[in-house]
């Protein structure tokens, strides 16, 4: 081999190298997929080239990209596998070089020629990811002689660069796809809803807060949304770019909840044989939502007390501590007063997180919110289970307003997800619901959106609720079934309308 041809050769090499790594530098490839058609024609001296792929779905080949003033026609065109020497490159996974195309049958078919283009020589090899392949690249009119073996090769090199290229581009863009796809999930579930005074002043304060870094305590009955008042408020606040992360403390055992929110070293204890970042770290700049504060055990309401302070935690197993910027909304349905009056909660971590305070009103107190709400939760449990339940009927409807919900919304969806299941005409009937909502007095009706004179106060539902139930139980067990509350809060309400 010449000095001349060792000094092309290591150019030819250089260039598809530099080729090769700037089509692995970026995940946006179309500009530079475009550029490689221009330098794969200038390293193989051809007067044009083009890249071509295999749609799964209709088992044919369409071009990606291509040179020339040709390549938006030559996308809207289609090849069967087999078909030209591109197809047949793609049906059988072996490269190909044709120097004189009038002796080539299986240039007959070529498509470049039939707009005009005409085509001397040409060499083809297939694009691969593993052992599949997912198209082609050719180049066309080699134009200081004829292709060899060793272009081939090479042509075959920069093939691997462009098909890792593109799956890599695929993957992202699948995972972006899934991404969005979640966050859709996300905001459908967590969508805010309702125009009742009520919910409209706690809505306007939680705008406020939202534009600020104060820690935010939510308290409220369980079920009344308030994760879904902390996802408002991160996605209208100053750290909405940034990821929010929600614990329920409630669910984790206390002896694996530290670990979760602080994480652990590498040799922290057995079984810890790499470093995991706990659920503060990964909201680092973000927002962390910690419901259910009440579980929390003293040893971990301190350490979230020197997060607050310090603005850096300690992993288990660390040695030294780690910087944190994350803002905290914590929730509780509980007491937390009486808790630190019975000695079950830190008093100087209640201040702490009790900055800002808002109270989540229960749904019975807002219940002109009930038929958005229902028809929201109809939606979505239709789309789950695939059905086209057309609307609620207005019996079912009245009994829905006529009902205390102990459980609030969360138990508002549980019942309109229960009658989607069930339902099999076009209006979710009474028949479909629970027995402690369908069985309520008819006598019992709330009109919307305004009051009438006589409206029945809240206390005198319940009551007249807990009557009704006990008077078709046999025992205390199952009319907290029928009410779908548990035995300790039945006896404080017998307790409270002095119900023998």
């Amino acid at each position: 081999m010449s000095i001349k041809q060792k000094i092309l050769d290591n150019q030819l090499l250089k260039t598809i190298l530099d080729a090769g790594t700037a089509l692995t530098s970026t995940l946006e490839i179309e500009d530079v997929l475009l550029s490689v058609m221009d330098w794969t024609c200038r390293i193989f001296n051809a007067e044009a080239s083009s890249l071509l792929l295999i749609d799964e779905e209709t088992n044919t080949l369409y071009f990606k990209t291509a040179t020339g003033d040709k390549c938006e026609e030559l996308k809207r065109i289609r090849m069967e596998l087999g078909e030209g020497v591109a197809g047949w490159v793609a049906l059988n996974n072996k490269p190909l070089i044709v120097n004189d195309t009038s002796l080539e049958k299986r240039h007959a078919k070529d498509i470049p020629d039939t707009l005009g283009f005409n085509t001397n020589s040409i060499l083809c090899v297939p694009l691969k990811v593993g052992n599949n392949v997912i198209g082609v690249i050719e180049v066309l009119n080699k134009t200081d002689g004829l292709f060899e073996t060793a272009h081939s090769e090479a042509l075959s090199l920069l093939a691997v660069s462009v098909s890792n290229a593109l799956e890599n581009a695929r993957r992202f863009a699948s995972v972006q796809d899934d991404s969005e796809r979640f966050q859709e999930l996300l905001d459908e579930r967590y969508k805010v809803i309702g125009g009742s005074h009520s919910f409209r002043e706690m809505l306007k304060t939680l705008r406020k807060v939202a534009r600020s870094n104060s820690t935010l305590l939510l308290r409220g009955e369980s079920g009344t949304g308030k994760e879904v008042a902390a996802r408002f408020v991160h996605k209208n606040g100053l750290r909405a770019d940034k990821p929010m992360v929600a614990v329920n403390c409630a669910a984790i055992a206390d002896t694996l909840l530290e670990s979760e929110l602080f994480g652990y070293e590498k040799g922290a204890f057995t079984g810890a044989d790499k470093l995991k970042k706990g659920k503060f770290e990964l909201a680092d700049g973000g927002t962390i939502f910690l419901d259910e504060i009440r579980n929390m055990s003293p040893a971990i309401q301190s350490k979230i007390l020197r997060v607050l302070q310090e603005k850096e935690l300690d992993r288990l197993g660390g040695e030294s501590p780690v910087p944190i910027d994350v803002r905290i909304i914590a929730a509780t349905n509980s007491d937390l007063e009486k808790a630190i009056e019975n000695g079950d909660f830190r008093e100087d971590l209640f201040y702490r997180l009790n900055v800002i305070s808002i109270e989540l009103p229960p749904l019975r107190s807002r219940r002109e919110d009930i038929p958005q709400l229902a028809e929201h939760f109809l939606a979505r449990y239709n789309k789950e289970t695939n059905k086209n339940i057309r609307g609620i009927s207005s019996k079912t409807m009245q009994l829905l307003l006529n009902y205390s919900y102990p459980g609030n919304i969360r138990e508002l969806e549980n019942i309109i997800e229960r009658a989607v299941v069930l339902e099999d005409s076009e209006l979710i009937r009474p028949e479909q619901l629970p027995i402690q909502v369908s069985s309520l007095a008819e006598g019992i009706n709330y009109v919307l959106p305004e009051k009438k004179n006589g409206f029945p106060t809240l206390e005198e539902i319940e009551k007249e609720h807990i009557l009704k139930a006990i008077d078709q139980a046999d025992t205390k067990s199952a009319a907290c079934r029928l009410l779908a509350i548990s035995r300790p809060t039945l006896d404080r309400k017998l307790k409270k309308y002095k119900i023998k």
